[in-house]
């Protein structure tokens, strides 16, 4: 397997991590910031919004950029987001992190899969892409429910700080492995 493919499955696994950890902590959100549980709701739409804004945006932003720089781009807005969630003191803040948190989603996997097939074998695209996607379906199977786990028995907080860290590992790989 290439390592390409392999980083662009990190990235893929926080995405997932970030988008449906959520779920999994949402009444430990709630509890911890003393909101009602459909406020605390709105964390979810917030990162839904952040998707549906965000691939539009980095067309408008990013065309003319090479592929490789606007994957750590998008890296770096997960990480930033998450960690920045990991340390939200309210309500709103955390918010508006949830927002940015959402921006890379879709441009992501616009981009990711784009770069999955110019370097995949000939023949070989749709099972480049596949393995990049591969990523999410890690993250749903195993990382949100440890999310979850750490969420429920330590604190909410350190599932975001979770996605936070594990992007960082998927920037440093796409930094390195990406051509």
């Amino acid at each position: 397997m290439k390592k390409c493919l392999v980083a662009l499955a990190f990235g893929t696994l926080g995405l997932g991590m970030s988008e449906f950890g959520m779920m999994g902590i949402l009444t430990f959100v709630a509890s911890g910031l003393h909101v009602s549980i459909p406020q605390a709701g709105h964390l979810v739409s917030a990162y839904a919004l952040g998707v549906c804004v965000g691939a539009p945006l980095t067309v408008a932003v990013a065309h003319t950029r090479p592929l490789k720089q606007i994957l750590l781009a998008l890296a770096g807005l997960m990480v930033a987001g998450n960690l920045c969630a990991a340390f939200a003191p309210n309500y709103g803040v955390l918010l508006a992190m949830r927002f940015v948190s959402g921006l890379p989603h879709g441009a992501f996997f616009g981009v990711g899969s784009i770069v999955a097939e110019r370097v995949a074998d000939p023949g070989h695209k749709t099972q480049a892409v596949s393995i990049m996607i591969l990523g999410m379906t890690v993250a749903n199977l195993f990382c949100v429910p440890l999310g979850t786990y750490l969420g429920s028995y330590l604190s909410w907080r350190l599932a975001f700080g979770m996605v936070g860290l594990w992007g960082i590992m998927a920037l440093l790989l796409i930094a390195r492995w990406v051509p």
